[in-house]
């Protein structure tokens, strides 16, 4: 996935904002969605998200 692509489009959020959230601190959906909107709108991003925390954050 490029760093650069919207994986929120209603907020703008691209990949590397939600990288840089969980560099962070971020852990859940949560804490993405408090730190920069992403999902806030329709939704349909949620699922994405969540593929990003997954392959990012050690659980």
């Amino acid at each position: 996935m490029d760093k650069h692509e919207h994986v929120c489009v209603c907020k703008g959020v691209s990949y590397n904002e939600i990288e840089d959230a969980i560099n962070n601190g971020a852990q859940t959906y949560e804490d993405i969605l408090e730190e920069t909107g992403a999902g806030s709108v329709c939704g349909g991003c949620i699922e994405r998200v969540d593929e990003i925390l997954d392959r990012l954050v050690i659980r």
